[in-house]
């Protein structure tokens, strides 16, 4: 691939180039913030032109769902340290939940288009099919006996949808006072905890995650 800029060192190919903008596009959300990311900022970062650029993403907006997609595969493992050793169906819902709610506001990558004031691109965002596919694989696959619940995969990603939908609220429109800690997890257990067991006894982990059937 020809080309000036770049830093002197032009990408071999499309995917590099790629992956080259999305992390200056990250490392411009660390020192600049979300509202001065624009794309000029992330061109200036490369050593590029905002034609080149235009090349990979339409807008800042495409750049900001793109980065925080690739944000969110990374979460999974925090995910999965924060529910290690639980040993049911709701809690593992409740703590994945939690932990979502709790740390995602402080993680620039994840939250960046909420706190640029797009809230509107960011819930389109969390509730597309791609996302809600993603959190099932990286959260609930595999973890409980579903099936035992009476959940298949349509089932597991309307579970998601719900988790989803009250994440977005808990993150744009915070309860007064705020919960927290035990009594978060207190109240999602209570209001979440008999829908998921609607269908049937509780599952049990069983080790290493598996392919949902």
């Amino acid at each position: 691939m020809a080309g000036r800029g770049w830093g002197g060192s032009p990408p071999a190919s499309e995917d590099e180039a790629r992956r080259r903008i999305l992390e200056a596009t990250a490392e411009c959300v660390r020192q600049l913030g979300p509202s001065a990311t624009t794309v000029q900022a992330v061109a200036d970062e490369l050593g590029i032109t905002r034609r080149t650029m235009y090349r990979y993403y339409a807008s800042v907006e495409d750049l900001f769902s793109a980065v925080g997609l690739a944000a969110l595969h990374d979460f999974r493992e925090r995910i999965d340290e924060a529910t290690a050793g639980l040993e049911d169906a709701v809690s593992l819902v409740v703590e994945s939940l939690a932990f979502a709610i709790e740390v995602v506001p402080g993680e620039p990558l994840l939250h960046l288009l909420v706190d640029a004031g797009r809230g509107d691109l960011y819930g389109a965002m969390m509730m597309s099919p791609e996302v809600i596919a993603l959190c099932r694989e990286s959260v609930l696959d595999g973890r409980v006996e579903w099936a035992a619940l009476g959940y298949d995969t349509e089932a597991l990603e309307e579970l998601v949808a719900v988790m989803l939908r009250l994440f977005h609220s808990f993150v744009f429109v915070p309860q007064v006072p705020p919960l927290g800690g035990q009594e978060l997890r207190q109240w999602l257990r209570r209001w979440l905890g008999p829908s998921i067991l609607a269908r049937g006894q509780v599952g049990t982990l069983r080790g290493p995650r598996t392919e949902l059937s």
